[in-house]
């Protein structure tokens, strides 16, 4: 039908290896649902699976460290977790924005919190993604409900000294001034 279509079943296919396997074992019935005709259909069918696997693979792998950029907290607490847990955001989640590796990472922390991590893990996706809605989307105040102190977590990147105690992170832009500060 048109080009947009194509493009949305190739996107969708780079990111959804699920998707990926039924396209190959039954390529018009995906391909009709996408609105596509025979012709557009047989195109990408074309592209070897090898090659679409290859490609998805290092989408994924850019994804990754582009977000990474944008969470050094949450991907330092998670460890060796970060890369399963984001592959699996990955399978379900495509950014529409052209800002597509802050909306990586801001959905990400988002995943986080309907998961299986930890307690500390979860306030720390909470406070960066609080930190990334008011620096990248320009709001005058953000604050989050932190269940741990985490000042110290922000100090020197350890767990042990973290204390179970309500806070509130709070950030404020007055004029051309930004303020951070814990309540």
């Amino acid at each position: 039908m048109s080009l947009k279509e194509q493009q949305n079943l190739l996107a969708r296919l780079y990111t959804d290896s699920d998707l990926r396997e039924k396209f190959f074992a039954e390529p018009d019935k995906i391909g009709f649902d996408f609105n596509l005709t025979r012709r557009e259909i047989a195109e990408i069918v074309e592209i070897a699976p090898q090659e679409l696997d290859f490609f998805a693979e290092s989408l994924f792998w850019k994804r990754l460290r582009e977000a990474e950029k944008f969470i050094p907290l949450t991907v330092k607490i998670l460890g060796c977790d970060f890369p399963p847990l984001f592959r699996q955001f990955s399978q379900t989640f495509n950014p529409q924005t052209v800002r597509k590796h802050l909306e990586d990472a801001l959905e990400f922390c988002r995943f986080l919190q309907k998961g299986e991590v930890s307690e500390i893990a979860l306030n720390v996706a909470l406070f960066e993604r609080t930190k990334i809605e008011f620096f990248g989307y320009g709001k005058r105040l953000a604050f989050c409900k932190l269940a741990f102190e985490i000042e110290p977590f922000l100090a020197d990147n350890r767990t042990e000294n973290l204390k179970r105690k309500q806070k509130f992170a709070v950030w404020i832009k007055l004029g051309n001034k930004t303020r951070h500060f814990y309540i």
